[in-house]
């Protein structure tokens, strides 16, 4: 039912070529996107494809009145520690319930920006009506709620472990526009990033993943202001530091909250209360030996058996582990393996989740 594409498939070399003409192996790769269109459905079946599409993060309803029909157009590419998402939708409500928070344990910020159209977004106190070409942040830790008109919307998904010593400040701007003429210079940065990314090539990413890094940074940079506001949010730094102390701890099958109290620094009720949005710390470490599971079985360079690399990270019943990982990506840890030899590396697993690629990509981050 769904329309999931990435670029397409490379022809074969012209075995005709001269000998000056560059050999197609070693052509500069593009970035390959993720995409997902409701166009070429039925009508009828439109609107639901969307929101499946959607609901890994959130959950989408129509607008009142709306009629058979919705067309919509969603791309995004993985930049380094970051996730750059493109989407034209027509009118529709989300929400992003605490639900979905401790099911999927992403918590990201957005740093969003609409091209054209509006949208209005509640995220806790605050209620940000976002005007055309006016970035704000938001966190994906936070429920929120809103609407949106047609729309042209980027958001640019950030990890939170790639500034970790602006965590508080981050977090203290959640909800605003990035105001000023460095708010206006990074809106221009991510119009013309979106433009180019279909002509990027791999090897130019890690240097486009750099500079976006540091043109975040000098947009949210400490002030007195925000330095202030950011001590309500200290929280946010020491957990990003003990999910830091959990993955340098993947292996260790001692890693359990008591051993990640006294490497953090922390009470066990403090551990507790910080990881709960994030669905508990048990299920936290669960998902994240998972997710390093799921990357080394997509890496053809790595051969070893499935079992001896599901008991690298800590899980030692094939049985448990095989439910583990099926309930976390809806595929078989072979079904994955098989994928990736295949070439389907970035290619979602499920067919039937139409968002299936873009949660992954969200979820490595």
């Amino acid at each position: 039912m769904t329309a999931i594409s990435g670029a397409p498939p490379a022809r074969s070399p012209d075995l005709r070529a001269t000998p000056a003409t560059l050999p197609a192996q070693d052509a500069p790769r593009a970035v390959r996107p993720v995409v997902f269109s409701t166009k070429g459905l039925p009508a009828s079946q439109q609107f639901e494809a969307w929101r499946e599409q959607c609901a890994p993060v959130l959950d989408m309803e129509p607008m009142p009145g709306q009629q058979d029909g919705y067309a919509a157009m969603h791309r995004v590419w993985k930049l380094g520690a970051m996730a750059l998402s493109h989407v034209h939708a027509a009118p529709a409500r989300f929400h992003r319930s605490a639900r979905h928070i401790r099911r999927d344990s992403i918590d990201h910020w957005i740093i969003s920006y609409v091209r054209t159209g509006s949208q209005t977004i509640r995220a806790g106190t605050s209620v940000t009506a976002t005007s055309p070409r006016s970035p704000h942040i938001l966190a994906m830790h936070e429920p929120l709620e809103g609407q949106r008109e047609t729309v042209e919307w980027l958001a640019l998904f950030v990890s939170r472990d790639l500034f970790p010593e602006l965590a508080p400040m981050i977090d203290a701007a959640t909800g605003r526009p990035i105001d000023g003429a460095l708010g206006g210079l990074f809106g221009s940065y991510l119009d013309r990033l979106v433009d180019v990314m279909p002509l990027m090539t791999e090897a130019e990413l890690p240097r486009a993943a750099e500079a976006t890094r540091a043109m975040i940074a000098a947009c949210v940079a400490p002030s007195g202001a925000t330095q202030e506001a950011a001590r309500t949010h200290m929280e946010s730094t020491r957990l990003a530091r003990l999910r830091g102390i959990i993955r340098q701890n993947l292996r260790s099958p001692t890693l359990a909250p008591r051993r990640l109290c006294s490497l953090g620094g922390v009470s066990r009720s403090q551990l507790y209360r910080l990881f709960e949005p994030l669905g508990g710390v048990a299920r936290y470490i669960q998902a994240e030996r998972l997710r390093h599971i799921h990357r080394a079985l997509c890496e053809p360079s790595d051969r070893r058996d499935i079992v001896r690399i599901a008991e690298d990270h800590g899980f030692y019943d094939a049985s448990t582990f095989s439910r583990a990982f099926r309930r976390e990506f809806g595929a078989t840890p072979t079904e994955v393996r098989r994928a990736a030899q295949a070439g389907e590396r970035n290619a979602p697993i499920r067919q039937a989740a139409a968002a299936h690629g873009f949660t992954e990509i969200l979820r490595t981050l």
